[in-house]
């Protein structure tokens, strides 16, 4: 039997307590009277539904190494997320990291499956994905994406679609039928179009305000669908690059911290030292706080294609600059995903039975101090206060 003490994250706030842990689960959770002023914060681990890379390491080529640096930030499960591309292609590469996702080290960071990010996307709202790897949305793609198998046994836990487009809903309808979990996004949706979408069964809005159409005061869309009704879990890339600060305080406004789950939205340079890198054959550049296209025209307008933040970090560039209290911030990285993908008793929370994912953060700083995956420390993250 191992325990930890501090502030525990329950049920939004900071309170002085104690959690112990047997066998890679939480076995207790107790509230105390006091703690040292200069106690750590003891925290469930974050969840990312949406990441593409960290460290130097994408899920296709080195997920042992992506699992151990997401890790070593506090992200101690998540959903490595592919680029679009041929679907018969996705359903093998989603199958085989699946397979090795089984095979990772202890102490490194949990795969939930792999999320899809395509290709059946509107190319009006590619964004940073290549467009010339999106596909339609037909029975024939969805059945050459699973092959012979069921979505579950390729790992696949997440797709995300644009609910416009033709045979779109159908595809909503036999992802959410076979425990895919549908998220919106690429798109240019409207609130109509997200409604029919949520009732077919989409569950999710995948980065919010990103690569869809804004709020307007006349047309309704999905990211006014997202805000206005609880019927999706909706993604937000908290950089501060992404979003600005006013839209996430609007946001939160709208939905609070448990309708708002904080993905990274990382590419493999993120955590690096890399200015400049390939991602999928075109030059991506790392600045002004995260990561843009290289267009060939000069006088082309710079795309962002994702970020060099991961969750951790956001959170505290959330907290310096006042926009979400460190508890807030903390919960949407945790448990608002980890509820989105129905894991709550496991994951994101701490609860008794749950998994015993750790994080001791330095309280002013909002440092990992110590990561524990399972109960098991992650190596390379510092034990002590610096």
């Amino acid at each position: 039997m191992s325990e930890r003490s501090g502030r525990l994250l329950l049920d939004g706030a900071f309170v002085p307590g104690r959690v112990r842990f047997a066998d890679g689960r939480l076995t207790a959770v107790e509230r105390l009277a006091a703690v040292a002023d200069d106690a750590a914060l003891v925290v469930p681990g974050l969840v990312d539904l949406h990441v593409h890379g960290y460290g130097g390491a994408d899920p296709l080529e080195d997920l042992a190494g992506l699992s151990l640096a997401l890790a070593r930030t506090g992200t101690t499960a998540y959903l490595p997320t592919l680029f679009p591309g041929d679907p018969a292609r996705l359903g093998v590469e989603s199958a085989e990291l699946w397979a090795r996702a089984r095979d990772l080290a202890p102490g490194t960071a949990r795969v939930l499956g792999t999320h899809l990010e395509g290709p059946f996307v509107n190319p009006e709202k590619a964004g940073g994905l290549p467009r010339d790897r999106l596909v339609p949305p037909s029975p024939a793609a969805l059945a050459a994406l699973l092959g012979s198998s069921r979505a579950s046994d390729r790992g696949i836990r997440q797709v995300t679609v644009a609910p416009e487009l033709p045979g779109a809903l159908e595809l909503v309808r036999e992802l959410a039928g076979s425990g895919v979990r549908v998220s919106l996004g690429h798109t240019v949706a409207s609130a109509d179009d997200a409604a029919r979408a949520a009732e077919a069964g989409a569950g999710g809005a995948t980065h919010l305000f990103n690569a869809m159409d804004g709020l307007h005061h006349r047309r309704a869309t999905l990211a006014g669908f997202a805000l206005a009704t609880d019927a999706l879990v909706a993604e937000l890339i908290g950089d501060l690059v992404h979003v600005g600060a006013q839209a996430i305080r609007i946001a939160l406004r709208a939905r609070g911290a448990h309708g708002l789950a904080l993905v990274s939205d990382a590419l493999r340079a993120a955590g690096t030292s890399a200015t400049t890198f390939e991602s999928h054959g075109r030059r991506c550049r790392v600045r002004e706080g995260a990561i843009w296209l290289e267009e060939d025209d000069p006088r082309a307008a710079p795309r962002l294609t994702g970020a060099e933040a991961c969750q951790m970090e956001a959170v505290r560039r959330l907290a310096r600059a006042g926009v979400v209290a460190p508890a807030a911030a903390l919960t949407m990285a945790s448990e608002t995903p980890a509820r989105a993908l129905g894991l709550e008793d496991e994951l994101g929370r701490l609860v008794v039975g749950a998994r015993a994912d750790l994080l001791l953060l330095d309280a002013r700083r909002l440092e990992p101090l110590e990561v524990l995956v399972g109960g098991t420390a992650v190596p390379g993250v510092a034990a002590e206060r610096r």
